[in-house]
């Protein structure tokens, strides 16, 4: 027997659960995010199907190389990321990712093909957007619709980083899109918190390991 989606279940018995988060969520919130995040996250655009971009900038005092080498492999970002349960490197520049929520909504799973370009100064710009060839889904999960983005990550000069990320996302699935929409800033607000996190971490580590 099919397993059925949670999704339908909510949405077939009662999705007031998931819409009063998205609602709270969804209420308007300053441009800039928390001062200890040092980034502001804003949305620069919105297309006909009501799927909006989102344009963060970040100014972080911890080496551009050591944000880069977390945000180019796919291990080390889905350890610092509370949400991705799996990014794996598939080979050919494409990777496995897969977005765990939690309870009602169900997994999110993409394939993405990346771009990686190594700058000088030790900083990266990496691309990606939906393979064209997606992996069969996993039990339980659903398949992403629009997946685009691209990181920008450069030294600022004084040993620390600046850092620019784009993305345009579509959940897929049966989740109204306006109310996934409600909650990207959020999303890639906390995402962010968690890199700066982990690259701290790392920097420190690396510190003690120096001495």
């Amino acid at each position: 027997m099919k397993q059925r989606s949670r999704e339908g279940v909510v949405r077939g018995a009662c999705a007031c659960g998931v819409a009063l988060v998205g609602l709270v969520l969804s209420l308007e919130t300053p441009a800039a995010a928390e001062p200890e995040l040092g980034c502001t996250v804003e949305r620069t655009r919105v297309d006909a199907a009501g799927i909006a971009t989102f344009a963060a900038a970040c100014r972080w005092p911890v080496a551009a190389r050591t944000v880069a080498e977390i945000v180019a492999d796919p291990a080390q970002i889905a350890a610092a990321s509370s949400s991705l349960a799996e990014s794996t490197r598939l080979g050919e520049g494409r990777v496995l990712n897969v977005h765990a929520v939690g309870w009602p909504i169900d997994d999110r799973q993409s394939t993405l093909a990346t771009e990686k370009t190594w700058l000088a100064d030790g900083g990266l710009v990496l691309t990606y957007s939906l393979a064209r060839e997606q992996e069969p889904l996993g039990e339980g999960r659903v398949q992403v619709r629009r997946d685009d983005g691209r990181w920008e990550i450069r030294g600022d000069g004084a040993g620390g980083t600046q850092l620019r990320y784009e993305q345009t996302y579509d959940a897929g699935g049966s989740l109204p899109v306006s109310l996934v929409q409600r909650t990207v800033r959020s999303s890639i607000e906390s995402s962010l918190a968690e890199l700066r996190a982990a690259a701290e971490k790392k920097e420190r580590r690396g510190a003690r390991k120096a001495r």
